[in-house]
C-alpha cells in the first residue's frame, strides 16, 4: 500500500466514523420515541449510514462504523463488559461489510456498484438487516444482556434496521433525482 492509499483509507475510516456517530446523535434526538430496548428501534435511520458506507467505502466504512459504534457503546451501555462491547461493535460494524461480500459472492452486486437497482438495494438491505439482528442478538443473548428474549427482540431490531436503511436509501435517491431536475444556480 502507498502512503497514499493509506491517507485515503484513514480519511474513509474518519469520515465514516464521524458522520456514523452524528447520525446516531441525530437518530437519538429526532426518533427516541422509536426506541423498543436500549440499542434496539422499531425505526433506525443510521442502518441508512451502514449500508451506504460499506457499499461507497467498504471495509473502510465498516472499520469506521465499528470505530463510532465502540465509542457509543461506552458512552451508553451501562456496565458494559469488554467483550460485549467489541463483539457488538463489531457486529454493528460488519454486518452490512458481510452481506454486501455475500451478495457479491453470489454475482448480485458488482464490485464496481454498476448495475444497482432498487431490486438489489432490496435484497442487499433484507440481508443486512437480518445479519445485524441476528449478529447483535447473540452477542447480547451470550453475555445475558438486559435478559434478552432472543427470538422477540430479533424482530424490532430488523423491522428497524430495514426501515431505516430503506428510508435513507430512497431518499437519498429522491435527493440525488431532484438534484438532478433542478439546474444549479451560482450568483
Amino acid at each position: 500500500m502507498t502512503v497514499k492509499n493509506v491517507a485515503e483509507a484513514a480519511v474513509l475510516i474518519l469520515l465514516s466514523a464521524v458522520l456514523y456517530w452524528l447520525g446516531y446523535q441525530f437518530e437519538g434526538w429526532l426518533f427516541d420515541f422509536s426506541e423498543y430496548l436500549p440499542g434496539i428501534n422499531w425505526f433506525y435511520l443510521p442502518a441508512g449510514l451502514r449500508v451506504l458506507f460499506v457499499l461507497v467505502a467498504g471495509v473502510y466504512g465498516a472499520i469506521g462504523i465499528f470505530a463510532a459504534s465502540l465509542v457509543i457503546n461506552l458512552m451508553y451501555m451501562k456496565d458494559p463488559n469488554n467483550a460485549m462491547l467489541l463483539l457488538t461493535a463489531t457486529a454493528s460494524g460488519f454486518g452490512a461489510w458481510i452481506a454486501l461480500w455475500i451478495l457479491r459472492l453470489r454475482g448480485v452486486i458488482a464490485s464496481g456498484l454498476s448495475g444497482l437497482t432498487a431490486a438489489v438495494l432490496l435484497q442487499f438491505a433484507l440481508l443486512y438487516s437480518g445479519l445485524n439482528a441476528l449478529f447483535h442478538q447473540t452477542v447480547w443473548w451470550m453475555f445475558r444482556r438486559h435478559d434478552v428474549l432472543f427470538w422477540v427482540d430479533v424482530w424490532p431490531m430488523f423491522v428497524g434496521d430495514l426501515l431505516g436503511a430503506l428510508v435513507f436509501l430512497y431518499g437519498l435517491k429522491l435527493a440525488l433525482l431532484a438534484r438532478k431536475t433542478k439546474p444549479l444556480i451560482l450568483d
